[in-house]
Parts: C-alpha cells; structure tokens; sequence
C-alpha cells in the first residue's frame, strides 16, 4: 500500500476530502501481498474556514454573518443595520457616510429589490448575510456614491434543515408577533429550500409640532401648536421558496420564487392650535383621517449555471408584479367646524418588472480572474389617484389621474482581479449603464430622459510580508446618482394647506444624474486571535448635484421642485476596531468588544455656509458594543450614536437634527442543543425623534419645530431547530 506523501495530504486538507480516498485510488504492485497486511486509513480533515471576505478580498467590504445579524433578536432588519460599522439608520433611511436618499445603494442578492418589495417585512432570520460594500464594483450598478449594502436571502441547504422562530415584543407604543421558520432538505440531485414568516401588530403614533412666521420687523404674524394621535393595527406573511436541481457535473438548474402581502388599518386625529394670525383660508385646524390598505408582490426567477468554455456562465430571468392599494380618507374643519372639506383619495400603484442578467467567469494565465456579464430590465408602472372633494355641502368635485411611467435599464460590464504576488492583488473593471424613462399620464405632457454612464473603477490590496496582519487598501471609482422617476415627471402633488413647510410638489423632466469621482484608502491591521483594527479616508467630488428647492409658483402657492445646482464635495473618516479581552487579560475571557465612528463633511458649491452640507447627511455616527458568550449562556449590549446639527439646504432654508443614542441589550440561554430562548431591549434609553426647520426671506422668518414620542421596547424569541 502506496502511503500518501506530505503533499498529498496538505492537497486532501484543502480541499476538504479524506485523504484515504487518494491512497484507495492507487493500487499496490503485489494484490497478494496487499490483502495480506490490515488496511489502515488515514483522514485529514481542511475547512476554508480561515477565508475572511473582508480581508482577503482584493474588493473591501464588510461582511455581517447569520449569527451576527440574529444576536440581538431584532424583528426588523433596520435595527441589525443600525449596529453595522459606517452604517446609520434614520427614520427607516439606511445611510453610509451619513448619505442617504439614493446615494447607498440597497441590493436583494446583488439586484436592485423589484418593485413592492418591502425591507418591512423581511425578517432578520430570511437573510444568509449583509454586505457592506464601501467602493463600487463592476458587478454591481455603479449607482452608489456613499456604497453599497447587499442583503444575501438564505438559499440553499447542503443538509437537512429545519427551524421555527417565535418573536414577541412590546412596549408603551407597541405590540407586535413573528413566526417563522425553515425548511429544507436535499434528495439526491434536488434540494429544496422553503422560508416564510406570518407577522402582525399595532402601533400608536403620538406627535406635537409648533410652527410661527415672524415679519421683518420681528412682529409675530402667525403661530401654532400641532398635535396628532393615531395607530392601527397591520399583518401580513412572507414566503421564499427555492429549488435546486444539479443535472450533471457541469449544470445546475435553479428556481426561486418570493411572495410579500400585508394590510393594515390606522386612524387618527390632528388638532391646530392657533396662538396667532391665520395659517389658509380656510383655515383648517381639526382633522381626523382614516386610511387602510393591502400590498402584495409575487416574484418569480429560472436561472441556469453551466461550466463553460473553461468558466462559470450564470444566467437567469425573473419576472415580478405587485399591487399597493390605499383608501385616505380625511376630514377638514376650521374653528368651530363653520367649515368643512372632506377629501377621499385613493390610490392603486401597480409596477411590473422583467429582468435578465448573464455573467461569465473565468480564471486565465498568471493569476486572473476574469468576470463580464450583462443586466437589463424593463420596468412598467401604471398608477392612478381618484381623488374626490366636497366642500361645504357643495357637489363634490372629481378628479380621476392615470400615470404610466416606463424605466428600460441595460448595463454592461467586464472586470479582472489579478494576484500580481502573493502579497499584492489588484482589480479592474469597468460599467455602462443606460437608462431611459418615459413617462405619460392625465394632464401632463409625455417626456422622455435618457442618460448612460461610464465608470471605471480600480482597487488594490497589498498585503505586508512576513504574515504581520498588516495591509493597505486603495480605490479609484467613478459612481453616479440617477433621478427618481418621479424627480424627471412634470406631474404635480397638492397639499390641502399649503405652507412653506408642507408645500407641493413636482418634477423635472431635464435633470442629468450626478457624477461622482472617488478615492478610498484604508490600512487594517489583522490578529490571529480575531482582533483587528482599520482606518479609512474617503473622498468623493460631485457634479450636477440634485437639490430640492422651494418657491413661489405665480398662483402663490408653496412648491418643491429638483435641479441640477453646481458641484458638492464629501469627506469620510472612519476607524473601526474589534478585540476579544482575552487578549489584555485571560479572566476576561468570552468578552468580545466592538467599536467603530465615522466622522463626515460635505460641501455644496451653491449653499453659502456654514453649514452647508448635503441635506440629510449625518456629521459623525458611532457604535459600541460589548458580548459575551461561553456555555450555554451569551448576553450583550451595544450603542449606536448620531450626532445632530444645522444643515443649509438653500440660502434661505436650514434644517436641525436632534442627536440619537439607541442602547439595545439582549441575552440568550440555550436550553438543549435544539431550543434556545432570547430576551432583548431596543431603545432602552426610551429617545424620542426631534427635528426642526428654519426658512427665511423678504417676507419674514417661518420656524417649524416636531417632537414624535419613542419608548423602550422589549422583546422575547423562542428558536427551535428540528
């Protein structure tokens, strides 16, 4: 019997594969003698196990795993972004270098989510892992100037799998129930995947607001208190089905399907309150409304995975429809309910996507490898508003609007990492993307916008000799912001009071995307114990920056439009660090420490300062965490900061946001190896939201100043594996 050499085993060990499979594949010289003498098996085991994403790939970002994103028991995957390093969470906006609103790029297994999909309704137990991807990539649409975050849905299963997650929580504000659960299983060449949840809840919305316009001469001319309770009840489920057929050794067959329905139900009341002057006329100070609505969205993809050419060719077609029904209902009254407007306005919002994309891989001579593929999609809308007013007891007036916008998307790209050595890598790529937007609807001339972009992008990893940990990171990209559809359509919204701080608003159908030139840099120190430490520079310089502006329209009425205003230009400094304390003192063993803050600036060319950053942008944010984990037993806690401040939208407009510190705890005991019951607090410091605006000019100095009410919530999870 042939015994395996030292480079057969280490060769077994990293692919994972007994070694005694190589030995049994070679025959000894003598049968006889070979069956003579006792057989004896040698087994090594490998694992890839010491491949980090975040520092092996030549590509910088961070990954979150599966246990990193249930840890704390959230039932929302806003609350696990909000702990994510250089990640920030306002109001349900996910931002990265404090930018929001377009500038981070939200993916669903690196596509753009289809329409009616709901980051709501996905729970944390339906994703496999997040990507935090800082400097753009050629695989992906180069529409992310602050970066990109991919949300990976779990796929499938390599064994039997089976799961059930039970959430409860509950505070002063709200109440709400999860179920979900897994299961898959693999039969020969097919393996299946099954995922879904059932939620349901009710939430109370509690806010006080003041608003007030002082003349030139300081005399007060308008002032108000507002005040508005509300909530309602909401419910819906979610289902991901996925199968996985391996034909042969060199094709697979893969089919995956989604499914997102939800209701809810809500009322409330608003009362004004008025100290001075009067704010229309008529001047409506009481208004109680109703609204209700369903939501659905079925999605469904065939992809095909096939060895090629010497490569991987993925290619896959998926179709997706959704329907967004809402019944408002609103009552106006002035003092003394003398007058009265009541306003039904329903809307049905129905998109429909088809979706093709097509990507070959391939590794060539002297370390290459080679990626270039195809995205396209056509996305159509039809919506329509059926808006009735009656006023007074006079016949009611009815407006009946249709809008059919169209988005065609077509995006090329070819990429190339290459190993130059063993410490220094490098990568290449380079994106087109088209985009065509045509829109149509009831009183509102047909438009047409097309747009392509050209980016580049170029990374490079090296990594310093000796195995110290230590490595530096660079990025040169070129990234863009494409108008919304509804930032280029002519077609107006109307506001039933109409003020400077609730005005209508339009589009334009002549906005150009904003183009972004960028450059990253990092250095990452890495420990074999698990500790590491990075720092990291940006820079990003845009050209036709889009802003909002507000004006007086020739009818005197309030109104929002978006333009192309001259160039911006955004600073980031982020540092990050993780250690395990076993490092500064063995006692502190099973205490994990993270901590991360980024501190942003931005400057807009046509806003005088200070102040004058991109509207939206979060000057510094921070995380801190603290976990502990050994036996049966795991607890935590972590905080996640923003700090507020005045930002200048305009030369006559600034706004303030209110610092935010969310501390959240959770503790976890695992009962058997099958059960485990988790506990957890999110907002334990009970923050409320604050936010004020400022807008001064010729005719006096308008102030608006809200207060929403927050409250700690508390919640238990009861995780079952079968």
């Amino acid at each position: 019997m042939m015994s395996p050499t030292p480079l057969c085993l280490a060769i077994a060990a990293a692919l994972s594969c007994p070694a005694a499979a190589f030995a049994q594949s070679t025959q000894p010289a003598d049968k006889g003698k070979a069956q003579d003498k006792p057989v004896q098996k040698v087994e090594v085991k490998g694992s890839a196990s010491t491949y980090d994403p975040r520092r092996d790939d030549t590509a910088s970002k961070t990954v979150l795993s599966a246990e990193e994103i249930r840890k704390y028991g959230d039932d929302n995957i806003f609350d696990v972004l909000k702990r994510a390093p250089g990640v920030t969470v306002t109001d349900k906006s996910i931002k990265m270098r404090g930018l929001g609103a377009g500038y981070t790029q939200i993916l669903v297994n690196g596509d753009r989510p289809p329409p009616g999909f709901s980051l709501d309704a996905l729970t944390p137990d339906q994703i496999e892992r997040i990507e935090v991807i800082r400097a753009a990539s050629a695989e992906y649409s180069m529409q992310a100037i602050a970066g990109t975050i991919n949300i990976v849905l779990r796929k499938l299963v390599s064994k039997p799998q089976r799961d059930l997650r039970l959430n409860a929580t509950r505070s002063p504000l709200q109440r709400s129930g999860t179920m979900g659960g897994t299961w898959g299983d693999k039969v020969g060449t097919l393996s299946y995947f099954v995922n879904g949840s059932l939620f349901g809840g009710h939430n109370e919305f509690h806010s006080r607001g003041a608003d007030q316009l002082s003349l030139p001469d300081g005399t007060l001319a308008q002032s108000r208190l507002t005040r508005y309770d509300g909530g309602g009840a909401y419910r819906g489920g979610v289902l991901f089905p996925r199968l996985n057929w391996k034909i042969d050794a060199d094709n697979e067959l893969n089919l995956s399907a989604g499914l997102q329905a939800s209701s809810h139900a809500w009322s409330g009341f608003s009362h004004n309150e008025n100290l001075a002057g009067s704010f229309g006329n008529p001047d409506w100070i009481d208004m109680p409304g109703r609204t209700s609505g369903d939501q659905w969205m079925m999605r469904g993809e065939i992809g095909w995975v096939a060895k090629v050419a010497g490569g991987k060719l993925d290619v896959s077609l998926a179709g997706e429809r959704s329907r967004d029904e809402n019944d408002n209902d609103t009552d106006y009254y002035s003092a003394g309910r003398a007058r009265h407007l009541l306003r039904d306005w329903d809307t049905v919002y129905r998109p429909r996507r088809m979706s093709f994309r097509a990507k070959f891989a391939r590794s060539l001579f002297d370390g290459h490898a080679l990626a270039t593929g195809i995205d396209a999609s056509r996305q159509r809308n039809e919506d329509s508003r059926d808006r009735v007013d009656q006023q007074d007891g006079a016949p009611a007036t009815h407006v009946l609007e249709a809008y059919q916008p169209q988005v065609t998307r077509l995006a090329g790209y070819v990429q190339d990492e290459w190993n130059i050595t063993q410490q220094w890598s490098m990568y290449l790529g380079g994106r087109w993307e088209g985009v065509e937007t045509e829109s149509a609807g009831t009183g509102v001339p047909e438009t047409t916008s097309r747009s392509h972009v050209l980016s580049p992008v170029a990374q490079t990893l090296y990594k310093f000799p000796d195995k110290s940990g230590r490595q530096l990171r660079l990025a040169l990209t070129r990234t863009y912001k494409a108008p919304t559809v509804d930032q280029l359509t002519a077609r107006r919204y109307l506001s039933a009071l109409n003020t400077r701080f609730a005005p209508d608003s339009s589009g334009n159908p002549g906005l150009k995307p904003e183009l972004a030139n960028g450059v990253d840099v990092a250095f990452e120190q890495y420990w074999t114990d698990g500790a590491m430490v990075s720092v990291r520079g940006t820079q990003r310089l845009i050209s036709d920056y889009i802003r909002t502006r507000l004006d007086l329209d020739p009818d005197g009425r309030w109104i929002y439009r978006p333009l192309n205003d001259g160039d911006a230009r955004v600073h980031s400094l982020e540092a990050e660090v993780k250690l395990p304390l076993r490092v500064l003192n063995q006692a502190a063993a099973g205490f994990d420490m993270r901590a991360s803050v980024t501190r942003n600036w931005s400057e807009v060319s046509t806003v005088p300062g200070p102040d004058n950053r991109l509207d939206g942008q979060t000057p510094m944010s921070a995380n801190v965490g603290l976990d502990y984990r050994r036996d049966r037993l795991s607890f935590g806690a972590s905080m996640a900061y923003q700090q507020g401040g005045w930002v200048r939208v305009s030369d006559a407009q600034i706004r303030h946001a209110h610092t935010r510190r969310d501390v959240d705890a959770y503790a976890a005991w695992k009962l058997d190896p099958h059960l485990q019951l988790r506990f957890t607090l999110n907002n334990m410091l009970g923050m409320d939201g604050e936010s004020e605006s400022v807008y001064e000019d010729a005719g006096g100095l308008s102030r608006q100043a809200s207060w929403q009410q927050g409250a700690t919530r508390v919640g238990v999870n009861l995780e079952l594996k079968m």
